[in-house]
């Protein structure tokens, strides 16, 4: 692996660069978990500072002889028989002679394992001002006194080493694997190593069985027995709550442990948990534990959790997990419950283990059942059908359950939503499986159909919880796509508050309210607040293997980053759906996905892949998901027209509408209508102005001033689309308001770039290469622009008799102004224009 890049750090650098120009402080102390990169950090700094740097690394077996570390900085002409009195006052005079601690950084690694007199040497030099220190202590160590009392007398500063952030830890990734890691790994990645860089690196290089596994039993040898107890402990259930641990191995136990460095306990919202202090020692030690031994451990977790209230959510997957771990299943109940909660809280592979235990413990028609709608979630559906019986039970509770599955496998498996209202026939009335029908016909486009459906169930005094979730999640989305978002609000409020009340229970829940309200936002016209609704969605995820949100998550983002015109994080966010659609895709997204992703890339101009793309998609296309028919329709317009079909762009342009309209979904519709105007058409203005609500207004009196080339109204209508969020539209606007108004160029150009720097890479016929080159681009920007793709700036800077830096800074106008990133784009657009 190459030298690891120093990367997320620059916060921290940035306070150490501070702390040496300023007057107040004269050191600082870095205080982090291991291998959370604060000797990296440390280097970094002290290579930065001052004239002169020295670097100190302390070890346990230094500190064994006094000022063991510090011999490096002894002067060359000392005695080597020197009493100590004589090396410390050599060292003092040493590093004064450098020039104070203005011109002189000191780093100190482990400044916790130096020995007394090391340490009252650093200190003093600290003091007397005769260096600037940089210290790196572990957290939960202390160093000696004579260091420890210094940030309290406010001689050094102290820095806290945190998590690397996952966008950090992503590019880290990156690095290690050359990017060739599919998104599952990542989140694997992510979720073991926990921020922490080193740990990452062990992963990537395989250590764990070899140097980390060493330093773990290292770290345990010295721990009596009760001690590493509470560490094994630890290390099956991790996290575990502080006061389970604290009943089961004892507070004096725990606390030792705590102490020892090993075990760190930390808040989190309302409960005090345990982990261990590094991300892959429970991997290690669980790896170490006997067989029969970790089994115990498990058993006797999940006994001391089981006789507690569990009021928490994670509380019943941790009693499942626990008591299949331990090979002892107690409760039945909790096995299933955790299944359920798994799929939303774990991922679907841990979810059907345990509903391979929940079978394996009360065989049977429910537990068939259960493992069915497990299948069912990861898009295995022949494998679902082949547990559930051809005819309806007679029970009425058995009845009900066994037609909610099996109308899911009917229609999501084929899209048969005959046969699956056949079955809810069969049970006609239930609150669940009105729910559920309603819930479906939303998918399958009936949203007319969905909202009485959905009220009446709403208003049904006997209606469970998930019932009225999957009513009020299956009313908001409706309400949003029919263009009537005051009532989708209302009843959102009142489907997310039944949800935050049965997060324990239902988990899936909250998830299923939030992602209705961002796809009835994006449907009706809102694509800037339904953005933050998907951001907010992605961004509280749980990492680790993507659990059912996840997928849906990174979808739903990148369809709304694509409306936008957010081509860069449309195209992220729909790869990493891609990924996770292929192992499971309940809802049979993975079409929808492609189709997406086909339209990003030919809005990108890539017409070859989006072609391939929209091909894969259709191959997939088993009649679900009509919902997201027109804007598939869209998608393949813009493939169309990436490919230089202008004409088939137009009459998929025109049946996308045609389907929004079959369908009553007037914002939809008002965008497929004016996509002809962007896709190089003539738009039908009376049909937008005709449909009711602000958008299809705007878009058609957006359509008006491009016809007109009406400068101040397509800056008027830029602004208003640009603040609901269409960004790509606002900026095709400004563009034309430009071209329309030379005597305002400067001013309405300035807006235009603005604009067009939020969709980056973006190839439009609004936004024409040629066009930009002319009305965009200053004659010295254009002369530049036309020799960068086969120049260097020097050579450049040479032929027009400029500096290179007057080049480069032109080039970086260039980029902005065209939305391409560097000389190999730019030559693909000028190549684009002959």
């Amino acid at each position: 692996m190459r030298r690891w890049p120093f990367e997320g750090r620059q916060r921290e650098l940035v306070a150490l660069r501070s702390a040496f120009a300023g007057a107040e402080t004269h050191g600082m102390v870095l205080v982090g978990a291991a291998g959370a990169g604060k000797t990296r950090l440390a280097q970094e700094a002290v290579e930065r500072l001052g004239r002169r740097s020295e670097w100190i690394a302390a070890t346990r077996a230094a500190a064994r002889i006094p000022l063991g570390v510090l011999l490096p900085l002894v002067p060359q002409e000392t005695p080597i028989a020197a009493e100590l009195a004589q090396l410390v006052r050599a060292i003092r005079g040493q590093v004064a002679s450098w020039g104070g601690r203005r011109h002189v950084a000191i780093g100190v690694d482990d400044a916790h394992l130096l020995d007394d007199i090391s340490a009252a040497v650093v200190a003093g030099l600290i003091t007397t001002r005769a260096a600037f220190v940089v210290m790196t202590v572990r957290a939960g160590e202390a160093p000696a006194d004579c260091l420890a009392r210094l940030p309290v007398e406010g001689q050094v500063g102290v820095v806290h080493v945190d998590a690397l952030p996952e966008a950090v830890m992503d590019r880290l990734i990156d690095h290690g694997t050359g990017g060739r890691i599919d998104v599952a790994a990542r989140r694997r990645l992510r979720a073991t190593a926990r921020g922490n860089p080193a740990a990452l690196r062990d992963l990537l290089h395989g250590a764990v069985p070899g140097g980390l596994s060493d330093h773990v039993v290292s770290r345990l040898a010295g721990l009596d027995t009760a001690v590493r107890t509470v560490v094994e402990m630890v290390a099956c259930g991790e996290p575990v709550p502080l006061s389970l641990l604290e009943r089961r191995a004892g507070a004096e136990q725990v606390a030792a442990a705590e102490e020892a460095g090993v075990v760190i306990c930390e808040r989190a919202e309302n409960r005090v948990q345990a982990r261990l202090e590094h991300p892959l020692f429970s991997e290690v030690l669980r790896a170490r534990m006997p067989v029969a031994r970790r089994r115990s451990t498990y058993r006797s977790l999940a006994r001391e959790l089981m006789a507690t209230p569990m009021r928490r959510g994670e509380d019943v997957l941790r009693a499942a997990l626990w008591q299949v771990e331990g090979g002892h299943i107690v409760r039945a109940d909790l096995v299933r419950g955790g299944a359920l909660q798994a799929v939303g809280r774990a991922g679907l592979t841990l979810a059907e283990r345990l509903a391979q235990a929940f079978r394996a413990a009360e065989p049977g028609p429910r537990s068939d059942w259960l493992m069915a709608e497990i299948l069912e979630y990861q898009g295995r559906s022949a494998e679902a059908a082949g547990l559930l019986p051809p005819t309806p039970p007679h029970q009425p509770r058995e009845r009900v359950a066994w037609a909610v599955i099996r109308a899911k496998v009917q229609y999501w498996s084929r899209g048969d939503l005959p046969a699956a209202m056949a079955t809810w026939d069969l049970v006609a009335g239930h609150p669940v499986v009105e729910a559920a029908r309603a819930f479906v016909l939303l998918f399958a486009g009936r949203c007319r159909d969905v909202v009485p459906l959905a009220e009446q169930v709403l208003a049904d005094p006997d209606s469970s919880a998930q019932a009225t979730i999957w009513a009020a999640a299956a009313a908001t989305v409706a309400l949003g796509f029919l263009g009537r978002l005051p009532e989708a609000e209302r009843i959102f409020a009142r489907g997310h508050a039944v949800a935050a009340a049965h997060t324990a229970a239902l988990p899936v829940g909250l998830f299923q309210m939030e992602a209705g309200a961002c796809l009835a936002r994006l449907a009706a016209g809102e694509p800037g607040r339904a953005a933050a609704i998907a951001a907010a969605g992605y961004r509280n995820r749980p990492d680790g293997e993507a659990p059912l949100p996840v997928n849906v998550w990174a979808f739903f983002g990148g369809v709304v980053a694509l409306a936008q015109g957010r081509l860069d994080r449309a195209e992220a966010l729909l790869r990493e759906a891609r990924a996770g659609l292929e192992q499971a895709d309940t809802q049979r997204l993975h079409r929808c996905c492609l189709a997406a992703l086909a339209g990003t890339r030919a809005v990108q101009g890539r017409h070859a892949e989006a072609l391939d793309l929209m091909a894969r998609a259709d191959k997939l296309d088993n009649g679900t998901n009509q919902i997201f028919a027109p804007w598939v329709e869209t998608w393949r317009a813009w493939a169309a027209r990436a490919g230089g079909d202008t004409a088939g762009a137009l009459e998929h342009a025109a049946r996308a509408a045609a389907l929004a309209a079959a369908a009553g979904l007037p914002y939809v519709e008002a965008l497929a209508r004016y996509e002809t105007v962007r896709l190089g058409g003539a738009a039908d203005v009376a049909a937008l102005a005709a449909l009711p609500g602000a958008l299809p207004r705007e878009l058609a009196g957006a359509a008006r001033a491009l016809a007109a080339r009406d400068s101040a109204a397509l800056a008027d209508a830029a602004g208003a689309l640009d603040r609901l969020g269409y960004h790509l539209h606002a900026a095709e606007l400004a563009t034309a308001a430009v071209r329309a108004d030379r005597a305002r160029g400067p001013l309405l150009t300035a807006t235009a770039n603005e604009l067009r720097a939020k969709c980056p890479g973006a190839r439009t016929p609004l936004l024409a290469a040629d066009g930009l080159l002319r009305d965009f681009l200053t004659p010295r920007e254009r002369e530049i622009a036309l020799l960068a793709p086969w120049h260097t700036s020097k050579q450049i800077a040479a032929r027009l008799g400029l500096a290179v830096r007057t080049v480069d800074n032109a080039l970086s106008r260039v980029y902005v102004k065209l939305g391409v990133q560097g000389r190999a784009e730019l030559r693909a657009h000028l190549d684009e224009l002959g």
